[in-house]
């Protein structure tokens, strides 16, 4: 039991590693792209799953703004 449970952490642990480097890097994206990150999409990223994340990195390629890319 306490194996599992140890098992268990260590993986969310590097979920949540994976998680926050997907939007470090969508962060640099939109810096590089856009300029300084509005609080509104920080709020966004933070909230984000990774499914999400990965589209929005992908997003980046072709969106002309913020506004175009965060629009839903």
């Amino acid at each position: 039991m306490l194996a599992e449970n140890l098992e268990n952490w260590a993986q969310q642990e590097r979920c949540e590693g994976r998680l926050d480097e997907a939007r470090d890097n969508l962060r640099a994206q939109l810096s590089f792209k856009f300029g300084e990150v509005p609080n509104w999409v920080e709020s966004r990223i933070e909230q984000a799953d990774h499914g999400q994340l990965k589209v929005w990195s992908r997003d980046i390629l072709l969106a002309s703004s913020l506004d175009e890319m965060f629009k839903q």
